[in-house]
């Protein structure tokens, strides 16, 4: 049933006083699905990042700007991404599941970025 409530003198009052465990759990539930689907999109588009960058930097003429990856690259050579799986791991676990999706979010669409720079320039 969840919100609803039959008595008119107690719907006249304030209503959401009486939704409100119900909707709370639906919105914690909702938000806790929408932080592991962006996680998941995160960790798939760093592979996909590590993959295109492999792929972009097999190009004579294009070259890496990020320049902490510049130098994993240079001094760790085919593994340069290892950091990038360390940091990533990393972040997994320290970074509490906030009930604010707004910061994954901005991750991500900033590596959706990435990503499709990496493609255009294949």
């Amino acid at each position: 049933m969840g919100c609803e409530d039959y008595r008119p003198s107690l719907q006249a009052r304030n209503r959401r006083r009486f939704c409100t465990g119900a909707t709370i759990v639906r919105q914690k539930r909702m938000l806790a699905r929408a932080h592991w689907v962006l996680w998941i999109l995160f960790v798939g588009l760093q592979i996909a990042d590590v993959i295109t960058t492999n792929y972009a930097l097999a190009i004579p003429g294009n070259r890496e700007i990020n320049p902490i990856m510049q130098l994993f690259q240079t001094h760790l050579g085919a593994v340069w991404w290892l950091p990038k799986v360390a940091a990533v791991g990393f972040a997994a676990v320290a970074v509490p599941p906030t009930l604010r999706p707004w910061p994954i979010l901005f991750v991500v669409w900033y590596y959706v970025i990435v990503v499709s720079a990496n493609l255009a320039s294949l």
